[in-house]
């Protein structure tokens, strides 16, 4: 069962939290929680994350489990309704400018174009002609 959006889960969620510190007098875990609601601990867990961030729930640990309680629960009214996935064109445009953010970064960091030419020319002239290197004098001479 997939939640239709974070405000359904973020209500179903509590209301599981709920009930279960009712029946069991005791705050779950995701695996009491999966029992009550019928869904997958995977599922539950994005969303208790989600949830958590948004300091909705709060997060009991304890040793090696993890109980979850009710935070801010007026906090759900502010999540949005519906799923919203950023569009591809989006996404697209958002790793171009950061693509290119990081080109001018890094020509920015190698300096002028006249220096790189002047560089790789003395480059190629001491290939051509090793004999033409002038040898820098060794201070211990």
């Amino acid at each position: 069962m997939m939640f239709r959006d974070l405000y359904q889960g973020a209500h179903l969620f509590v209301a599981g939290i709920r009930v279960h510190e009712h029946l069991h007098g005791r705050p779950p875990t995701l695996a009491g929680l999966a029992q009550i609601l019928k869904v997958s601990e995977e599922e539950l867990s994005l969303v208790a994350r989600k949830l958590s961030d948004e300091k909705i729930v709060t997060e009991i640990v304890s040793g090696s489990e993890c109980r979850y309680g009710i935070g801010d629960h007026m906090r759900i009214e502010d999540l949005p309704r519906q799923a919203q996935a950023p569009s591809i064109v989006d996404e697209i445009t958002q790793f171009q400018s950061r693509q290119e953010s990081k080109l001018k970064e890094i020509e920015k960091t190698l300096g002028d174009s006249r220096d790189k030419k002047r560089v790789f020319s003395d480059l190629e002239k001491a290939l051509k002609d090793p004999s033409r290197l002038q040898k820098k004098k060794n201070p211990l001479d």
